[in-house]
Formats: C-alpha cells, structure tokens, sequence
C-alpha cells in the first residue's frame, strides 16, 4: 500500500551535543535536569525518556530529505521511500503533529534537535492525557450525581446538611436509604443526610459542623462541612453562611443544582449562582460536563481545607447530574483539555496541562506536563499517581509557577508553613524578587493563625 508523505514523514532521532546519525535512537534522548516553567522559574528534576527505545531512523533516499517534509511520524524498520516521496509501507505509526518549514534541511543537527524536541513533547502530553483518562475510567460507567456521592465518601464525608429541590434531585436521589448503590456488597458506610428548615441554616450547621468536628485522622486537618441545596433561592440562601465561612476561615463545599444547560435564559429558579458567590468563596465553578467532576471534587475539598480554609461552591447543572461518563465521553474530555500557552486558550474550565520546561532561551525545551487545576491564573499543581492499579492524584510540592501564582500554590502546600500574599510585603512590586524567607510563618497553623 503506498502512503503519500504528506501524511507521513520520518522520525528523526538526535541528542543534543551530536550530529546526525540514521543509527541513532531516542533510547538516547534523556533528559535529567533542573525543570524551568515557562516564566524561568526552575525547581523539579524528574527523568523523562519517551517510549521510543526500539525506534530507529532508516533513511533509503536522500533526495527526499532536500524536499522538505510538512509532518513528523514513525516508520517502521522495513519502511521504504522512493524518490518521488512515497513511502511504501503497510503499517505507519501514527503521525504526530509538528510542523516543519518547506525547504528545511533535516541534516542540519540544529532542525534534528528541534524535531526530537518536538516529538519528545507530543509523546510527554500524550501520556499526561493518558493519565487523565486512567483516572476517569474509575468511574466509568456513573452518572454526574453518583460521581458527586463516590467522591463525598472517598473524602470521608459523614453527614451533609442541606434542603431539597427540583434542580438537586439527581444528587439528592443518592442518599437514599433504598438506592440501589448501599445494597452493593462492600459498599461504603451511607453518608447521613439532614434536611434542615432551609438553606440558610444548612449552611450555618455545616460551619458549626466543622469548627467543632475532630480532626481527620488521615491529615490531621478540620473537616470541610458540606451542604446541599437547590438552585436560584436555594443559592441566595446561601450567602450569610459563605460569608461568614470566608470571613472565619471555615473548610466548606457547597453543592448546588442549576438549571439544566439547554435550558433557555430565564428558566425556572436560574440564576448566576459562580456570580453570586465568588466574592464570599475561595472557589467557585459551573462544571461544564459530568467527565471534570473527579477532579472538581478532589479540588474543591483540597482548596476549602488547605491554605486559610474557607469555602467553595460548585454548580450542578441538572442534566450534568444525569450524565452518564463513559468512554468515548472520556477519551473526548481528556483530548480536550488545553496546554497553556499552547493552540487551545480556552482557559476558562477546571484543568489544563502546564509544560514543563528544562534549559532557557535558545536551549529551552518541553521535558514534561503537569496537571494544574483550579482558576487558569491560580491553582495547584497535582500528579496523577499509579499505585498498584489505584489511580489517584497528589498536589505536587516541589514546582514553583513563579510570582502570585507561586505564592497561591504555595499557600496550599500540605506543610505547616505559609506565605504571605505579594501584598502585604510592604512596597514590593509584582515584579520584585520574592524573599520567602521574609514571606513565611513556620508552625503549628490554626483556623485563627495571623498569616498577614
């Protein structure tokens, strides 16, 4: 079968001290230095060596590498490229999405680098969307609202308080005593359900709740109280609680319904519930689809009770709560997420990938991607973790994004140490080098410990 090279092309494999050779491998190509983000600020050093150790480059006609190839992709060992750029082959890996000027000579050890460089980051962001997907596929199969009530259990979640309503009713559904989940042998201890007289006092109980409840024997951290309400009234119930939250450093996650998204403006008990309560939360965000609720929840529980805790708030809409993940929803969610500062700029969900960067200027390369959620302009960064087949994630705590953002993550470290905001550092611009050693507080932290 013949394969037209402007749909393949070759895979050149280069180091960066040497010149090319077609009996060079990417088994070679290994990066193990101090990491930089994009910004220049460098902390991390893990090893990365993509999956190409078996992968060499054969080149059986010279003439086509002065031609100028528009794409990169693999061939493989019995690959043959005739003068009028075919390659005559049956089964091409697929191509990875680079680009590579006309009339570039692919025998310059500079353009080698390059492309090396180039594959070397598609491979890195096609493992950390792999990642992604591993981690969904434990609750393949759930609905929104049963995703919701899995994840309440995994972060220990013991009782909620909250008040009914059309719009919650797919959640609410979840803590009856006769679904059909509690029957499941093994399954975990039922979560205890309160229904208060309305919001406003679900949302009080729960503060109380959690000033007052032990420590988590895991993290030795407050619990976060958790409140479930309906939508429009339902929400604007809820903002004495969340002030007062906010206002005491009080861990609390918020669950609220919403209308559905094909609703029309206006609909039945709409309202702008992440208007409404971004000024008295930490956090505040509308899923977008039932695939982001995984991370949603591990990071809304992260942020309410990390850092100064206090509260967040996610919006449920209906039909999300109804959604169904399953693996084509998956694999479309994680294809989607963006990279920052890559194509996609779409930044206005939960996640998106931040490379990771070694060397600087001229010498920078994309050695690696790490998860960031939260705001596109602050949030943490997070691993995707492995362990024995149970997929997790874990706030990374050795990478630095540099300036405010730099400081937010660090704030939320799981450590006994925090930093003080870029503005209480007296006159200091943003653009100043931050002194952390004048920013931070060392010990025991409490819900009422003076950190500006």
């Amino acid at each position: 079968m013949k394969v037209s090279s402007s749909a393949v092309a070759l895979l050149i494999a280069a180091t960066q001290a040497s010149a090319f050779s077609p009996s060079q491998s990417l088994s070679s190509f290994r990066h193990t230095s101090t990491h930089v983000s994009p910004n220049g600020i460098g902390i991390r050093t893990p090893t990365f060596v993509p999956p190409f150790n078996n992968v060499k480059n054969y080149i059986h006609d010279n003439s086509i590498m002065q031609k100028g190839l528009t794409s990169l992709a693999m061939l493989k060992p019995d690959a043959i490229i005739t003068a009028d750029e075919t390659v005559l082959d049956s089964g091409v890996a697929p191509v990875v999405d680079v680009n590579i000027n006309k009339g570039t000579n692919l025998f310059d050890a500079r353009a080698q680098e390059e492309a090396a460089d180039a594959i070397a980051a598609q491979v890195s962001l096609d493992a950390a969307r792999e990642s992604v997907s591993s981690y969904l596929n434990k609750y393949q199969g759930q609905s929104g609202a049963s995703i919701v009530y899995s994840k309440l259990q995994e972060h220990g979640v013991e009782v909620v308080n909250g008040y009914s309503g059309g719009a919650v009713l797919p959640l609410l559904d979840q803590f009856h005593e006769q679904h059909p989940r509690h029957a499941i042998e093994g399954a975990s201890k039922p979560i205890r359900w309160i229904t208060n007289s309305n919001e406003n006092s679900a949302g009080h109980i729960a503060e109380g709740y959690a000033k007052a409840a032990n420590p988590s024997i895991v993290d030795g951290r407050q619990p976060a109280g958790v409140v479930v309400a309906t939508s429009g009234p339902g929400v604007t119930n809820l903002i004495t609680p969340l002030q007062d939250a906010i206002c005491d450093g009080v861990p609390m996650v918020v669950l609220c319904g919403q209308a559905a998204t094909t609703a029309p403006p206006d609909a039945f008990q709409q309202a702008d519930a992440v208007g409404l309560t971004t000024p008295c939360t930490k956090w505040s965000y509308q899923i977008k689809s039932a695939a982001e609720l995984p991370f949603v929840m591990d990071y809304a529980f992260y942020i309410a009770r990390h850092g100064r805790p206090g509260p967040v708030f996610i919006d449920l809409p209906k039909d999300l709560q109804n959604q169904v993940i399953d693996a084509d929803l998956i694999a479309s969610h994680s294809a989607s997420i963006p990279v920052r500062n890559g194509s996609n700029n779409n930044d206005s969900g939960v996640m998106r990938f931040i490379p990771e960067v070694q060397g600087v200027n001229g010498s920078a390369r994309i050695v690696g991607h790490t998860l960031h959620l939260g705001k596109g302009e602050q949030g943490i960064l997070f691993d995707v973790d492995n362990k024995e087949g149970d997929v997790s994630i874990s706030p990374i705590t050795n990478m630095d994004l540099g300036g405010k953002e730099g400081v937010y993550q660090m704030d939320h470290h799981p450590s006994n140490t925090i930093h003080k905001p870029l503005n209480s550092l007296g006159n200091k611009n943003d653009d100043d080098d931050l002194n952390l050693e004048e920013a931070s507080v060392t010990g025991e932290l409490k819900v009422d410990s003076q950190i500006t």
